[in-house]
């Protein structure tokens, strides 16, 4: 039988569009040059893993900067995308590196320019006409720029506003070319430098049909791996023993990787929010905090679950987890086009803290809380980036619109008591659950309702298979 095989994968995304994905990703350049209507420049990422600090070369997938992959699809290295709406000549150039076998033979198949051929291929695969070694970008760039009767250059980096004052990502290679840019602009003698942030989230932030198949499949996904977990999880004597399992399942149904390094924290340890060691044995009564997801084309899956390591839910643990379930369902019905984000955080810890008072104080219940009032937002969003829009959440004081995609992850994390029928209960916990939310102009769809989260589900999961009791 012949295999045939995939050769562009690694390198170009079509975004489940097939034949159409030329036209999706043109389309969304033409909407940002009507937008901006200057000469633009969005760079990808300059190198991979390793590039830049070899000590620290380890396997790793390699993704692209998530505004160059939203334009283009491209999957690579030290590319950049020059936009010159109305433009005679082209209105879009794409600068790469040249053809270099050598380095093909080490890491496999790269758009490059040099020969006839290959740039016919760059043409062919990602629909861009005009394909230039990337060694020329600077000249092109000045004699396209000192063209315009506007001396306007736009360019991606994240700025917004904190504490009153307005801030910037500076660690990244969007701040590098930003102050690259900055330079040669003033050398030129004439012209500003704009950034083009807004817009561009603006665009795209909503998700098109594709990018809705893409993140139901990842869900889907997920929500298998996760069952499957839960299955085998009385097998499991550590979190270690349980991320491997769990991602190994992910990354089984998937050739597009994970979309973050899981979280999987036994007791105590799912108090930290953030928690990445992943090494420690369970007790046979404590919970399990994982938060984990897989990647589908672009888009993502990222959910929380908290279960019983044991199989079963303790009454402390129930109560608990009830209330964290209950804020979630509240946040999930308050969903819908034009609701702001602030005002599901509002609603959701006072759901939480109101669930504690009368579902676990009145029954004598004492807890020490890891925080006042709230421990983190309950929403972020999401689409091209697992975490989405600006790094600063300014998007947290706006509307939401039809399309976007959001978490919805009310948490609980401390020190809880209580005496119910004799026995007491007295334990470190973190819960966290956490779904995908679909945002629509009456309502939202839950994307995640394929990863169950009730406690008879979980319980009855966990029972299915492998019923021998762990030693705590």
């Amino acid at each position: 039988m012949t295999v045939k095989r995939k050769i562009y994968s690694g390198i170009f995304r079509d975004g489940g569009a097939g034949s159409f994905a030329k036209r999706r990703y043109r389309k969304r350049r033409e909407e940002l040059m009507e937008k901006e209507k200057c000469l633009m420049v969005v760079a990808g990422v300059p190198y991979g893993p390793g590039g830049e600090t070899v000590w620290s070369y380890a396997h790793c997938a390699s993704y692209q900067e998530p505004g160059f992959m939203y334009l283009t699809g491209i999957n690579q290295f030290n590319v950049i995308l020059l936009l010159d709406p109305g433009s005679k000549e082209s209105d879009e150039i794409l600068f790469v590196s040249p053809k270099d076998p050598q380095k093909e033979f080490w890491d496999g198949v790269r758009f490059g320019v040099g020969d006839s051929k290959s740039l016919e291929e760059v043409r062919r695969v990602t629909g861009i006409k005009d394909v230039r070694n990337i060694d020329s970008f600077r000249e092109i760039l000045k004699e396209r720029f000192m063209k315009r009767k506007k001396k306007k250059l736009g360019a991606l980096w994240m700025e917004g506003i904190r504490n009153g004052k307005v801030v910037s990502i500076k660690g990244d290679h969007n701040w590098v070319l930003k102050q690259k840019l900055d330079r040669w602009v003033k050398s030129w003698g004439e012209g500003t430098l704009v950034n083009i942030m807004e817009n561009h989230f603006d665009l795209r932030l909503p998700l098109d049909k594709y990018d809705v198949q893409n993140t139901l499949k990842a869900q889907e996904i997920t929500g298998s791996a996760f069952k499957e977990t839960l299955h085998h999880f009385q097998t499991f004597k550590s979190e270690y023993q349980l991320q491997g399992f769990l991602e190994g399942q992910m990354l089984m149904r998937s050739p597009y990787g994970l979309s973050f390094p899981s979280i999987i924290a036994g007791g105590a340890n799912a108090a930290t929010l953030h928690y990445m060691k992943n090494d420690d044995d369970f007790a046979n009564d404590e919970m399990v905090l994982m938060d984990f997801g897989v990647r589908w084309m672009t888009m993502h899956a990222d959910i929380s679950r908290t279960v019983p390591a044991s199989g079963r839910f303790n009454p402390l643990q129930k109560i608990l987890y009830e209330i964290v379930l209950n804020a979630q369902i509240k946040v999930e019905k308050m969903a819908r086009e034009g609701v702001v984000i602030n005002e599901l955080n509002d609603a959701c810890w006072f759901a939480v803290n109101e669930g504690l008072d009368n579902k676990f104080k009145k029954l004598g219940g004492v807890s020490k809380l890891n925080y006042t009032d709230r421990p983190h937002g309950v929403s972020h969003l999401m689409g091209e980036q697992e975490h989405d829009g600006d790094p600063f959440r300014m998007y947290a004081s706006k509307p939401m619109k039809a399309g976007w995609m959001i978490s919805n992850e009310p948490g609980l994390y401390g020190d809880f008591k209580i005496k119910l029928d004799g026995k007491v209960f007295d334990e470190r916990i973190g819960i966290r659950i956490e779904d995908n939310l679909l945002i629509q102009k009456k309502g939202c769809l839950n994307l995640s309702q394929c990863v169950p989260k009730k406690v008879k589900e979980i319980e009855k999961l966990m029972q299915k298979k492998h019923t021998a009791v762990r030693k705590g």
